[in-house]
């Protein structure tokens, strides 16, 4: 049914790896007691096998293909957007022509898997040589699975994006606005399916203005660069951090259990102080705004301007103090 192919899946960025999907299709078929699951992707002519599990029984290896114009499960599942279950293959005259029959396919199951705009990318899906019975235990297990490929299409497709954009800010190295704004709605989107928490931190430095006035832009930049630094050796790696711009900064943090936020934010500004004495700077302090993910329909620009408004309360204290 696929014939071989020599056009395998190229990685397109750093970030990226088929060894994780290899594992997925492999816990997958190992779950199911299966002998083949694979991942397929669609192209215009052709459906492609781009992840085959690793069983010796497996028929198809990667780089196999099947022509769109045969009678074959991933496009009706491609076509539908729909899983589809079909549990006894040579009892469905639907199949009967299909090139599965030859190969003695007797039973797939199979999920769509789309790009984050919608788009189909292909299947994700397992076959059998029996007849099988699959709970719906079953068939919700290979959808939670499927999900986290479509994860890293969603990864993978903001780093794609970030490509044709300037990613990072020329002064201070970290993300600029509209990088910030992508990365942080993935990672918000990942919050809600995967059931972590989040929050937002806005920061800004009190009397910069002032600073720029009476030392010049020049020692001004000095103490931006210095917030950027604080702000990469403070947090973890997987935080993300940007620059809105002028002197206002935000960092995207995945919160576990027992993270202190006072804690964090206290230590953004002592360490900030710290670098500035340490480079001859004057001293200067942050207001910062603390705003946690209310609930998981929330977009990145609101629980922004949620810290924002908490930012901006705490500046207006400190200045009647």
């Amino acid at each position: 049914m696929f014939e071989a192919n020599k056009c395998a899946f190229r990685q397109p960025d750093n970030q990226f790896s088929l060894q994780k999907w290899q594992k997925t299709i492999d816990l997958m078929t190992e779950l199911f007691s299966a002998p083949a699951g694979f991942i397929v992707q669609k192209s215009d002519d052709a459906y492609r096998i781009i992840v085959s599990s690793q069983q010796q029984e497996n028929p198809y290896d990667v780089g196999a293909e099947s022509s769109a114009d045969d009678n074959i499960f991933c496009k009706q599942v491609v076509r539908d957007l729909a899983p589809l279950y079909v549990p006894h293959v040579s009892e469905d005259s639907q199949w009967h022509d299909s090139p599965y029959i030859k190969d003695g396919i007797e039973s797939y199951l199979g999920v769509p898997i789309c790009w984050p705009n919608g788009e189909p990318f292909g299947t994700f899906c397992v076959m059998d040589f029996e007849q099988t019975h699959y709970q719906p235990s079953l068939i919700e297990l290979i959808k939670q699975l499927r999900d986290m490929v479509e994860d890293d299409l969603a990864l993978l497709d903001s780093f794609a994006q970030m490509r044709e954009i300037a990613m990072l800010d020329p002064l201070t190295n970290i993300y600029n606005r509209r990088a910030l704004d992508l990365l942080s709605q993935h990672k918000l989107n990942l919050a809600a399916r995967l059931g972590f928490e989040v929050c937002c931190l806005f920061i800004d430095i009190n009397d910069f203005k002032p600073l720029n006035d009476n030392y010049g832009h020049e020692v001004g930049d000095q103490a931006l660069i210095s917030l950027a630094d604080t702000m990469k050796g403070t947090l973890r790696e997987a935080d993300i951090i940007g620059r809105l711009g002028g002197d206002e900064f935000v960092a995207l943090l995945q919160v576990n259990n027992g993270d202190c936020i006072d804690t964090i934010m206290k230590k953004l500004e002592s360490t900030f102080k710290a670098n500035l004495q340490s480079q001859g700077l004057p001293e200067l302090s942050l207001s910062i705004g603390y705003a946690a993910l209310g609930h998981r329909a929330e977009t990145f620009a609101e629980l922004l301007k949620r810290a924002d408004e908490d930012m901006y309360e705490k500046k207006q204290a400190s200045k009647r103090v």
